[in-house]
C-alpha cells in the first residue's frame, strides 16, 4: 500500500520523528513523507513513534484508498493538531489559565524530570480522575476518590531530606540539552538513594519512604465532613499504595501508623515540621488555582478546605488486602470482594496517571498546564479500532460457506446472538454485562465466544486461562487457515511471550520485547500473569490499559473456583468489570460453569447464563464400582486393562497414574501423561499423546493412562474410560474425552472407581480425604448420590450429553446439594483468606538483589500463589513392570545447563521437601547435612540452615537434590546411605515416568501425600 506521512511536531519531537519516518519513508516535503509498504511495517512504524512521543509529537498517517482518495490510518501524539479526518487545521485558541508558581512553590520539585510539585499533584489527580471517567467506569465517587488520592500522593516529597537529595542528584546529573528523550523513570518512582555525598548514610531502615509520609499528612489534612468512609479507606489506599513498601528487616515501626509518625516528626524540629505544614498548604493553593483553568470538574466543590494542623488521626495503616479471617458464611466473604476491587482501581488509575505524568520533561507538563489541554497526555494508552471484527467475521462466513445451511453454525450463532443481547439488557437494566456460556463437550465454545466479541464490536480479546495447557491449545485452533492467520495471535505466559501472525510455528517467531507485551489482536493469558496485575508493581498498569478497556475471556473458569486465593481474585476482576456496567463485555466460558458459585459468589444472575446444546447425540453408560480399600488397592492402579477399545484411566493423582502405568507397562498397550516431568519430556509426549487420540489420530497407543491434567481442553477421545470418583465438574470434564467426536455407534461405557467407605459417604478413604483436602468432597457425594437417583428414579444407565447437563444443572437448584456445595465453597474461601493474607505480601521492593539467577533464568517469586515451590534435582532410576529399580549415573538433567537459555521446569513443594512435617521424610534436612560432602569435589560448602537452602532454591541453578546418584553417595558411605524416601527422576524402557519416590516403588500400596 502506498501512505503518506505528516508531522505537526514541534521542539524536540521534530528531529526524533524525522529520524524515524526517514528510516522508512521517502520525505517529499518538510513536513511530508511517502512510501510503499506492507501492513507489518506500518505498525513497525507505529510503535517506535509511540515509543519515543511526548507533548510534541503529533504524527499521522494516511493510506491511499483508490487513485483519488486517501484515508486517515491513525494518529500518533497530539490528535489535536489534525481535525477527525487527519487535516490540519488553520485556527485554533489557547487557554490562558494559571500558571506562574510563587517562588515559594516554584522550587518544591516531584522528581529528577524538574516538574514543580504543584503541576505535578495536580495533573495525577487530574489524569486519574479522567482515566475513571474516560474508560465509562459508572461510580463517580470513585473517580472523585482517584482526584484527591492524585493530588495528595506526593505530599510526602516535602520532607526536607527529600527535596535536599532531589536538588543535589539534579545538580549532579543534569539533564543535558542536546539530550531529545529524558532517562525513563523507574516503575517505582523516585526515592531517596545513598549515591549522592551527605546520604551516603541515608537507609529507609530508619526513615519513612515519600508516600508513607504523603499518608500521614493525608490523614491529617483530610476533612471527615466530605467524602464517607469508603472515599477515605480508597483515598488513602491509593495514597500509601502508589509505590511499594521497602524491604525492612526490622518493620515494628513502619507496620503502625504511630511507628512512621514516631519516625517521621524525630527527622525534624519543631519549626521544620511547621515549616512543612506551610509548605504544603501554599502547593495546595497553587493546586487550587491551577484548577480554576478546568471547569469540566467541579473543583470548586471536591477541593476542600484542608486541616491545617498537624497530627495523627488514624491508628492503622491501609492494608493492602482486606478480607476477614474470622468469616464463616458465603456472604461473609464475598462482603469483601467489592471494596478490594475498587481500591485495585483507585491504585492502578494513580500509578498510571503518575507514570504518565513522570515520564514528561517539565516543559511539556507546564504547556499542558498552560493550554488548558491535560486530557491529551492519556490519549495513547486507550485501544485503537483495529480489523479483529473483520478477521472474525471473515472467519464465521468460512464455516458458513463450507458448510452452508449447518444445524452446528446456526446454533452457534443463535448462542452468540444470545450473548450479544445481554449487553443491550444489561444497558436498558442499568446492570452489568457478564455473560456466561456453558459450553458442553463438542459445541464449539471458542467459535461461539469469537462471534460473541465480534458482535459486540471488540477491538481487542484478553483470553485468560487456567493453564498453560489451555493457552496452548487454543493458540493452535486460533492460528489455524479457518480460524484467524492474519490477526497478531499473542501468548503471554511466564513460559511463552510470542505473537504470530500467518504462522502456527512458535519456533519460527523471536519472543516479544517487553514494550510490545499485551499488543496482540487476542492475548492468550493464564490468569496467574491477570491477577500479578494486582498483587504486584511492575505491570499494574496493565489493569487500566488493557484489561478494564478489552473484551475479556475467562476460558475454563471453573478451574479456579476451588482454587484457594485465585477465586477471590478472580472475583476481584469481574467485580472490576463490573463497574463498566453494560461496557463490561466480559464472558466466562466452560462446560461446567458451577452456577452456585457464579450466583453466590460472583453475583451474576441466572438469566446471563447462556446453555449452549451439545451436537453429540452418543449415548453413554454410567457404571459405578466399589471397592474395599482395607482388603484391595485400587483397581485403577493395580488392574491391568484388557480391551480393544482405546481407553483413558483418569485418577485423582499424578503418582497413581504413574504406579498404574509401572505396573502395566508390559500388560498394555499404554502411555503415561501427567504434570510431573521434565518440561521438554512433558512437552515431547503432550505431542505424542495428542497424535495419537486426536480426531483422526495415529491410534498408536490403545491405553492412556493420566493424571487430572487430561481433562480439560484437550481435544482427544477414547472409546470407554474409568475414572476415579471426583467433583461434579472434574466428573463431567473427564467425560467429556469419551467418544468426543460422537464416532461410536455402541454407547460408551463411563465407570466410576470408588472405595466402599466413600460410597456410604464416609470420609474415612484415602481417595475421600484427598478431595477434602482440595474442598470438594461434599460437592462430589452429593453428585454421585443426586446422579445415582435420577439414573433409579428413570431406571436407566445409559444418557446422552444434554440430559447430563441437565442433570447437572438440576443438581445446582437443588436446596439440599446446594447446602452441601456451599460447605465446600465456605471451606475453600477461608483457606483463600488464610493464603491471601499470608502469601499475597504487600508490594515490596528489595535492593538490590535481582529478581533473576546470575545466569539471567528467573526466579521463583516469593508471593507464587500456585504454592510454596522450589527448583529441583535428582537422580534417574529405571524401572521394571516389577517394580525394580535399577540406579544410574545420571541426574534428570545435565546440570551444566544455561538455564537462561533452557528451562528444565522440575520444581516440588516445600511442604513435600520437608516431609509434610514428618522429620523421618524431610529431604531438604538430608541434603543440609550430607550435600557438602557429596558434592565435596564441585566445592559445594555446608548450609548452617536447611532455609538457606530454600531460599537459593527460587533460583535453578542451585536446585534441592532429592537424591543422588550411586557414585556421589560413595563419600558418604555409598547407598546404604540412601534415604529412604528420597526421590527419582523415573523412565523406563517405553518413556519417561517423571518424579516419584522411591518408598511407593518398595511399597506401592503406602500413603503418601502428593
Amino acid at each position: 500500500m502506498i501512505v503518506t506521512f505528516v508531522s505537526q511536531c514541534e521542539k524536540k519531537a521534530l528531529g526524533r520523528t524525522r529520524r524515524i519516518l526517514d528510516a522508512f519513508a521517502n520525505r517529499i516535503g518538510d513536513n511530508v513523507w511517502q512510501t510503499a509498504i506492507t501492513e507489518e511495517g506500518l505498525k513497525t512504524v507505529k510503535q517506535l513513534l509511540r515509543s519515543s512521543a511526548t507533548k510534541s509529537t503529533a504524527v499521522s498517517c494516511h493510506r491511499n484508498k483508490t487513485r483519488q482518495l486517501t484515508e486517515l490510518v491513525w494518529v500518533v501524539g497530539n490528535k489535536r493538531k489534525f481535525n477527525e479526518v487527519g487535516i490540519v487545521p488553520v485556527n485554533w485558541t489557547n487557554k490562558e489559565v494559571f500558571m506562574d508558581l510563587p517562588i515559594t512553590t516554584a522550587n518544591i520539585l516531584a522528581n529528577t524530570n524538574e516538574q514543580p510539585l504543584s503541576q505535578h499533584l495536580f495533573a495525577v489527580g487530574y489524569l486519574g480522575y479522567k482515566l475513571i471517567e474516560k474508560l465509562q467506569i459508572n461510580n463517580p465517587k470513585l473517580a472523585q476518590a482517584a482526584l484527591i488520592a492524585g493530588i495528595l500522593h506526593d505530599i510526602g516529597k516535602l520532607d526536607p531530606q527529600f527535596q535536599e537529595w532531589l536538588k543535589v542528584k539534579i545538580g549532579k546529573e543534569p539533564i543535558d540539552s542536546s539530550d531529545e528523550l529524558l532517562p525513563d523513570l523507574p516503575d517505582d518512582g523516585v526515592h531517596i538513594d545513598n549515591s549522592i555525598r551527605g546520604h551516603t548514610k541515608f537507609t529507609f531502615e530508619t526513615h519513612p519512604r515519600h508516600h508513607e509520609i504523603s499518608w500521614l499528612l493525608a490523614q491529617s489534612i483530610l476533612p471527615t465532613d466530605i467524602w464517607n468512609s469508603t472515599q477515605r479507606n480508597q483515598i488513602f489506599h491509593g495514597i500509601y499504595w502508589h509505590h511499594t513498601r521497602p524491604y525492612r528487616k526490622d518493620d515494628k515501626f513502619f507496620t503502625q501508623a504511630k511507628g512512621i509518625h514516631k519516625l517521621f516528626v524525630k527527622s525534624l524540629n519543631s519549626d521544620s515540621m511547621n515549616k512543612v505544614m506551610d509548605e504544603l498548604s501554599a502547593v495546595l493553593t497553587d493546586v487550587f488555582e491551577i484548577s480554576k483553568g478546568y471547569t469540566d470538574i467541579d473543583f470548586e466543590t471536591l477541593l476542600p478546605q484542608w486541616n491545617k494542623g498537624f497530627q495523627l488521626t488514624q491508628e492503622d495503616l491501609p492494608n493492602y488486602k482486606n478480607y476477614d479471617e474470622l468469616a464463616e458464611d458465603v456472604d461473609e466473604f464475598t462482603v469483601d470482594i467489592k471494596p478490594n476491587a475498587l481500591n485495585n482501581l483507585i491504585r492502578t488509575a494513580v500509578i498510571s496517571a503518575d507514570r504518565i505524568v513522570s515520564a514528561m520533561p517539565a516543559e511539556d507538563l507546564a504547556d499542558y498546564i498552560k493550554e488548558g489541554n491535560l486530557e491529551q497526555a492519556i490519549d495513547n494508552i486507550f485501544i485503537e479500532d483495529s480489523n479483529l471484527c473483520h478477521e472474525i467475521n471473515k472467519c464465521i462466513a468460512g464455516f458458513n460457506k463450507r458448510h452452508p445451511d449447518s444445524d452446528r453454525n446456526q446454533s452457534q450463532t443463535q448462542s452468540a446472538n444470545k450473548l450479544a443481547e445481554l449487553k443491550e439488557i444489561a444497558e436498558f437494566d442499568e446492570a452489568d454485562n457478564i455473560g456466561v456460556l456453558q459450553g458442553p463437550a463438542g459445541c464449539g465454545k471458542t467459535k461461539i465466544a469469537l462471534e460473541w466479541a465480534s458482535k459486540t464490536n471488540a477491538k481487542k480479546i484478553i483470553w485468560v486461562c487456567p493453564r498453560v495447557q489451555v493457552c496452548m491449545g487454543l493458540l493452535t485452533d486460533l492460528t489455524q487457515s479457518d480460524y484467524l492467520p492474519n490477526s497478531r495471535i499473542e501468548i503471554f505466559t511466564g513460559e511463552y511471550k510470542k505473537i504470530l501472525t500467518n504462522t502456527t510455528s512458535m519456533d519460527d517467531v523471536p519472543d516479544t520485547a517487553e514494550s510490545d507485551y499485551f499488543s496482540g489482536d487476542i492475548v492468550l493469558t493464564t490468569i496467574d500473569q491477570v491477577i500479578n496485575n494486582i498483587i504486584s508493581h511492575h505491570k499494574v498498569t496493565t489493569q487500566m490499559t488493557d484489561f478494564m478497556q478489552a473484551h475479556v475471556i475467562f476460558d475454563e473458569f471453573h478451574e479456579l473456583i476451588p482454587m484457594s486465593a485465585f477465586n477471590l481474585l478472580f472475583a476481584e476482576l469481574i467485580e472490576a468489570k463490573k463497574c463498566l456496567g453494560h461496557n463490561a463485555n466480559t464472558l466466562l466460558v466452560s462446560a461446567t460453569p458451577h452456577d452456585y458459585f457464579v450466583s453466590e459468589v460472583l453475583g451474576i444472575k441466572d438469566s446471563y447464563i447462556v446453555r449452549a446444546d451439545s451436537f453429540n447425540q452418543a449415548d453413554y453408560q454410567l457404571d459405578f464400582v466399589s471397592y474395599d480399600e482395607t482388603q484391595h488397592p485400587n483397581p485403577l492402579v493395580n488392574d491391568a486393562i484388557d480391551t480393544d477399545k482405546t481407553t483413558f484411566i483418569i485418577t485423582n493423582t499424578a503418582q497413581d497414574a504413574q504406579l498404574g502405568f509401572l505396573l502395566h507397562q508390559n500388560d498394555e498397550n499404554n502411555v503415561l501423561l501427567h504434570s510431573k516431568y521434565t518440561r521438554t519430556d512433558k512437552a515431547g509426549w503432550f505431542n505424542k499423546v495428542f497424535d495419537s487420540f486426536k480426531k483422526n489420530g495415529n491410534h498408536h497407543y490403545q491405553v492412556l493412562r493420566s493424571g487430572p491434567i487430561v481433562q480439560a481442553s484437550l481435544n482427544i477421545t477414547c472409546q470407554q474410560m474409568y475414572t476415579d470418583l471426583t467433583s461434579p465438574e472434574n466428573w463431567l470434564q473427564r467425560l467429556g474425552r469419551l467418544d468426543r467426536f460422537d464416532e461410536n455407534n455402541e454407547p460408551n461405557i463411563y465407570t466410576t472407581v470408588m472405595p466402599d467407605s466413600a460410597k456410604k459417604g464416609k470420609q474415612s478413604s484415602h481417595q475421600a480425604k484427598f478431595l477434602a483436602s482440595l474442598c470438594v468432597w461434599n460437592s462430589t457425594v452429593a453428585w454421585l448420590n443426586y446422579l445415582q437417583d435420577y439414573l433409579t428414579e428413570n431406571n436407566r444407565n445409559t444418557v446422552t450429553l444434554n440430559e447430563l447437563y441437565s442433570v447437572y444443572k438440576n443438581f445446582y437448584a437443588d436446596e439440599s446439594c446446594r447446602e452441601k456445595v456451599a460447605e465446600d465453597i465456605e471451606k475453600t474461601l477461608k483457606q483463600s483468606v488464610s493464603l491471601i493474607n499470608a502469601k499475597v505480601i504487600d508490594p515490596i521492593s528489595v535492593p538490590p538483589k535481582s529478581k533473576r539467577s546470575k545466569d539471567g533464568a528467573a526466579k521463583i517469586s516469593k508471593s507464587s500463589l500456585r504454592g510454596n515451590n522450589r527448583f529441583v534435582q535428582m537422580a534417574v532410576c529405571s524401572v521394571d513392570d516389577e517394580l525394580n529399580p535399577t540406579f544410574t549415573n545420571e541426574y534428570a538433567y545435565d546440570e551444566s545447563t544455561d538455564h537462561s537459555k533452557v528451562t528444565i521446569g522440575l520444581t516440588e513443594s516445600v511442604e513435600r521437601l520437608r516431609g509434610h512435617g514428618d522429620g523421618a521424610k524431610d529431604l531438604l534436612v538430608f541434603m543440609q547435612s550430607k550435600h557438602h560432602n557429596i558434592k565435596k569435589s564441585d566445592g559445594a560448602k555446608k548450609a548452617f540452615k536447611d532455609f538457606m537452602l530454600l531460599a537459593e532454591a527460587r533460583s535453578p541453578e542451585y536446585p534441592i537434590y532429592l537424591s543422588y546418584t550411586p557414585d556421589d553417595l560413595e563419600p558418604i558411605g555409598g547407598e546404604r546411605e540412601r534415604h529412604q524416601y528420597a526421590m527419582y527422576y523415573v523412565v523406563t524402557n517405553k518413556q519417561p515416568v517423571g518424579t516419584m519416590p522411591i518408598n511407593k516403588l518398595i511399597n506401592p500400596s503406602s500413603v503418601d501425600e502428593e
